[in-house]
């Protein structure tokens, strides 16, 4: 009687045990999801998770988790490589955009002495960066990228989308907000234009000119004896 009460008491803690050791195993799982930027379609295709009756909790349930965690670790470290270059080109990108709202603020350049220096140090690294750096990444992203759907399959995916994508829609968006600006300054510099052409004309009025004067005399010279 005794025994069968401890076999009992072990059957129930290993079932709690193997509760727990699931609910983290799920936990990790989701957060590798995450960090793989795992499609909808690879999460649905993990049909662990659709057991959600503890008292259906298995072994092999359990052994499934940890396959699927074995998976998706060895997933993130052939992936690590691609994420750093990405994430540092999305810095690069918004140091871009950064740069731009800058050179927009004359008041920047009022600053004396070392605070002046500190901050046109600090455009032409990021000046540097946009023009050398991003290129780069640019051109490196696009081979690897097409390299990864060759041999995975399938597109890299990075924030639920398809990172060649994202390439290709943010520079359509800074081309066509350099487009933005330029049409800004031209019409800046057609209105300041049209306005100075309008002081001049008021300056210069018709019948407002400089008026002749007749004169009422010579003034006393030589040829200008009384007789």
């Amino acid at each position: 009687m005794k025994g069968e009460v401890e076999v009992n008491r072990l059957v129930k803690l290993k079932a709690e045990m193997r509760g727990k050791l699931i609910e983290e195993a799920r936990e990790a799982i989701v957060q590798l999801w995450e960090e793989t930027n795992a499609s909808q379609a690879t999460r649905d295709a993990f049909r662990g998770l659709d057991c959600t009756d503890e008292a259906s909790y298995t072994d092999e349930l359990l052994q499934e988790h940890d396959e699927e965690i074995e998976v998706l670790r060895a997933r993130l470290e052939t992936m690590r490589p691609m994420l750093k270059m990405i994430e540092r080109r999305e810095e690069v990108v918004a140091e871009r955009l950064k740069y731009e709202e800058l050179q927009k603020d004359p008041d920047r350049l009022k600053q004396r002495g070392g605070a002046l220096t500190k901050q046109l140090m600090m455009e032409e690294k990021m000046q540097k960066r946009i023009k050398k750096d991003l290129p780069k990444y640019n051109d490196t992203l696009r081979k690897r990228l097409r390299e990864w759907k060759a041999e995975a399959g399938e597109d890299f995916m990075y924030k639920g989308e398809p990172y060649a994508l994202t390439m290709e829609r943010q520079e359509a968006e800074w081309a066509s907000y350099k487009d933005e600006e330029a049409q800004k300054k031209l019409q800046k510099k057609q209105q300041e234009k049209a306005r100075y052409s309008g002081a001049g004309q008021k300056l210069n009025l018709p019948g407002k000119g400089k008026q002749k004067t007749r004169r009422t005399s010579k003034p006393l010279g030589a040829n200008n004896h009384i007789k």
